[in-house]
């Protein structure tokens, strides 16, 4: 199968856009990191295959596309742009949360490099919905490989790239057949294959896939409620959707990463609190974060959400490493250049 391909430059340096961060810290969960390549991420974006690799003061990127499939092209940078909320000044966010919050302008101080350049995703409603369904008592691995999964049994084909196959996300149509929770079970998905079945059967039933996308449209509250209906969607899993896809960046997943957040760092609730969470506690929690951060608060807690996660923990440990022989080489440094200096003075003064 022969691909089509174009490439092109993003102007955004890693302080602005950290693919790291953004694509491998819980948001979507179709990105690889190449194995040459610790800088280069590839995935698909609305059934085209992205490669991205990530420089210091800019992004270069290659778009691989099936005409079968991509009848139009379309404009990449605007799609770029409008999936990576580009047309968003960062540093203003950044700036405003750290007067807002201390702990927050502490943490970015400290692990600017890790943290900086993160943004929230504009992701496809399908499969964002679908994709959190399978997030339920799991972790970004598992969900990943599961995601992956239905990608490959349920889509259809885009393409191979180094050896690897690409495919769309499977449409609401095909994921309501009889024979998807069946073989979602066989693939693992345990209980979540039933939801998946479901929640496609509810949305085909009673609206169409364009449904989701009017979402965006309504406001926060009435957004949640009506993703709550659909099989398999708790409040968290809804609030997810809603920051992720529908525009709703007011919105706070409350998950245990921060549930520990406004326990140990904020202490919105006891230290002894229960783990499981009631629907008031929950409420609370994010209400906290909101009048904390204002109306881009899930935003800020995406960027302290990452700044829990172990994978970028031992970047955050390399930083401050790196931080620590520099501050020793100017202490040596000053140590050696100061006799020098009195020296100078005392030769002056003769």
């Amino acid at each position: 199968m022969t691909l089509n391909f174009i490439k092109g430059i993003l102007s955004y340096s890693k302080t602005e856009l950290n693919l790291k961060a953004c694509l491998r810290g819980g948001q979507s969960f179709r990105w690889f990191i190449s194995d040459h390549d610790q800088n280069e991420f590839t995935g698909v974006i609305r059934g085209k295959i992205f490669t991205f690799k990530q420089m210091e003061e800019s992004i270069e990127y290659t778009v691989h596309y099936n005409q079968q499939i991509t009848k139009n092209i379309g404009n990449i940078d605007q799609e770029l742009k409008d999936y990576f909320h580009l047309n968003e000044n960062l540093a203003d966010l950044y700036s405003n949360w750290s007067q807002k919050d201390e702990k927050f302008r502490l943490r970015i101080e400290q692990y600017g490099y890790v943290l900086n350049g993160i943004r929230v995703l504009r992701l496809d409603p399908v499969e964002n919905l679908f994709s959190f369904i399978c997030s339920s008592n799991n972790n970004i691995k598992r969900i990943t490989q599961m995601v992956n999964n239905m990608c490959s049994h349920f889509g259809d084909l885009i393409g191979t790239l180094n050896d690897k196959n690409y495919y769309t996300f499977p449409s609401i149509d095909r994921l309501c057949h009889k024979d998807v929770e069946d073989k979602l079970r066989k693939l693992n998905f345990g209980y979540r294959a039933k939801f998946i079945h479901q929640a496609a059967l509810y949305i085909k039933n009673n609206f169409d896939e364009q449904w989701l996308f009017s979402l965006r449209q309504k406001n926060y509250n009435e957004t949640v409620n009506e993703l709550v209906k659909i099989p398999g969607i708790g409040k968290k899993v809804a609030d997810c959707i809603s920051l992720m896809s529908l525009d709703k960046l007011e919105a706070i997943p409350v998950d245990t990463h921060v549930l520990n957040l406004a326990r140990n760092m904020y202490h919105f609730v006891p230290k002894e609190a229960k783990k499981s969470l009631s629907d008031k506690t929950y409420r609370e929690i994010a209400d906290s974060f909101r009048q904390m951060w204002g109306k881009y608060a899930g935003w800020a807690q995406t960027v302290m959400f990452i700044d829990d996660l172990v994978e970028f923990k031992k970047e955050k440990i390399n930083q401050l490493e790196k931080k620590e022989k520099v501050a020793l080489k100017r202490s040596v440094s000053d140590t050696i250049m100061t006799p020098k200096k009195n020296l100078k003075k005392i030769k002056s003064k003769n």
